[in-house]
């Protein structure tokens, strides 16, 4: 289904590292304002990887979170990702590790920041395979402007760590964010590695626990669900569509960029991170724990 999307990927993956992220301190007023915004809906005190990276396109930020965002607080969009979430625990390795997770930093912290990134991802991987769709020409439902079902704002008991650079990290640390990094192939560390990366013998041990499970079928054919899943309900939702992106001014070529850009989170770092948190959230609190999130709202 998405074999064709591969030389996207390998462009994403060189663009990310070019274009940097927008940091939430150092971004302008516009595009501070659509940060706030992402965090209230998303319901996390955080904005994720991705909007750092779209946003050194602000105008199709813009666009694109105002078509989305109004269906992101609406109950049909929080069952779906409840339905991703269940589905991202690789069979049969889901047994609970024999870890002695408590002796390896302050658990309770790392908990609900793993429950917090837990919750959210299902979200960013059916946003991303929106905005994706959106821009590869197809249309969706109509945006259906109603009451939001829930406050605005991140959800209670959410959680947020700050994250830890490979530059400002010891040499020990370093080499293991750098391992990570390359193991996966990604442009970057993960934001939820670079926030364990806070608690240097927990990410160590649990990084020992995920590395030898990444290249087997179980983890594959999770990660393969996954997209698959999301693309089939993608276009439930309201896709910003090239008719609305025709009006802002970008060329071919800044809309080849965003694809490939939105291809290299949509197929790797998503779909990547979203299974390795599924197992993390098993590892320390059990299988069943890992299905689903204290924080949905349905």
């Amino acid at each position: 289904m998405f074999d064709n999307r591969s030389e996207d990927v390998k462009r994403g993956l060189e663009l990310v590292s070019r274009l940097g992220e927008v940091m939430p301190g150092e971004a302008e007023e516009e595009v501070r304002v659509i940060y706030e915004d992402i965090r209230a809906r998303l319901r996390v005190p955080f904005v994720n990887f991705i909007f750092r990276v779209l946003a050194n396109y602000p105008e199709y930020l813009e666009f694109a979170w105002a078509r989305i965002s109004p269906y992101l607080l609406m109950e049909p969009f929080e069952r779906l990702a409840d339905d991703l979430r269940a589905r991202a625990l690789p069979e049969p390795i889901s047994e609970r590790s024999e870890v002695n997770w408590e002796t390896l930093g302050d658990l309770d912290r790392i908990r609900t920041f793993t429950d917090t990134i837990h919750y959210v991802l299902p979200k960013l991987l059916l946003v991303a395979s929106a905005l994706d769709e959106g821009l590869g020409g197809k249309s969706g439902v109509p945006a259906e402007v109603g009451r939001d079902q829930v406050e605005l704002g991140a959800a209670e008991s959410t959680g947020l760590v700050q994250m830890v650079s490979r530059e400002d990290a010891d040499i020990r640390l370093q080499a293991l964010l750098n391992e990570i990094k390359e193991r996966h192939g990604h442009p970057d560390v993960a934001s939820y590695y670079r926030g364990l990366a806070n608690w240097p013998e927990f990410l160590g041990a649990v990084w020992g626990e995920l590395d030898p499970m990444l290249d087997s079928g179980p983890v594959g054919e999770r990660k393969l669900d996954l997209l698959r899943h999301a693309a089939g309900v993608a276009g439930l939702m309201p896709l910003p569509d090239l008719d609305g992106v025709a009006g802002l001014g970008l060329g071919d070529d800044d809309i080849q960029t965003l694809r490939a850009v939105l291809a290299v989170f949509r197929f790797r770092i998503i779909p990547d991170t979203f299974v390795e948190v599924a197992l993390i959230k098993a590892f320390i609190d059990g299988p069943d724990a890992a299905l689903k999130s204290r924080f949905s709202f349905v």
